[in-house]
């Protein structure tokens, strides 16, 4: 039988956040308990805490609690990689093409964007999921919009927010319509973290 941390972490993979409360209720525990193995987890570095959630009334926010992670330096080599390959850039124009040459790497050698921008959007969630973007699309008067509810780059976007603009030419790479981010890491009503591309309902307007 798992233990109660164990469980813990368990729905923290499914659910990806969670409030305190929500794990006692999962559970069957007091929150107070919850709040103590939370705090060991936290100790141990294997979990910590991700935003913010505003409770129903007048209550105060409750932290959001998501898995940590652990155990390499990707961060720091993946930083000291991009460094490198946007060294000597001295426009933005370059430097937007060297990130696009990135995002094209990183989709390898997919068929262009075709058929309907429904399929497409489809097309382009599935693969963002499997790099752990969280990703949905919604209909909107502006255009489709991509909402990111995941940032695989959090360890490193801080110092490198260029990486908003690889997003935007993966995007582009994928649907065949251009894109422009109108939000990075903005709270969302759960406190949770997201950003947002609006696609152009034509292409080339």
């Amino acid at each position: 039988m798992k233990t109660t941390r164990e469980q813990i972490l368990d729905i923290l993979k499914t659910r990806h956040a969670a409030t305190p409360a929500e794990l006692a209720r999962a559970l069957h525990l007091t929150p107070a308990n919850i709040r103590h193995h939370l705090k060991r987890l936290v100790r141990d570095g294997r979990v910590r805490v991700g935003g913010r959630r505003r409770r129903p009334g007048r209550g105060r926010p409750e932290n959001l609690y998501t898995l940590a992670r652990r155990g390499d330096n990707l961060a720091g080599l993946s930083a000291a990689l991009l460094e490198a390959l946007l060294e000597g850039a001295v426009s933005p124009e370059e430097k937007s093409a060297r990130l696009q040459a990135i995002a094209l790497r990183l989709i390898g050698a997919a068929d262009s964007p075709a058929g309907h921008i429904t399929q497409r959007l489809y097309r382009a969630v599935q693969q963002l999921e499997k790099w752990d973007y969280q990703p949905r699309w919604e209909a909107h008067a502006q255009g489709p919009r991509i909402i990111l509810g995941n940032c695989p780059y959090a360890a490193i976007i801080a110092g490198h927010p260029e990486l908003c603009q690889m997003d935007a030419h993966l995007l582009e790479a994928m649907i065949g319509r251009s894109t422009t981010q109108t939000a990075k890491l903005e709270l969302t009503r759960q406190g949770l973290p997201v950003c947002v591309f609006v696609v152009r309902d034509r292409e080339g307007g």
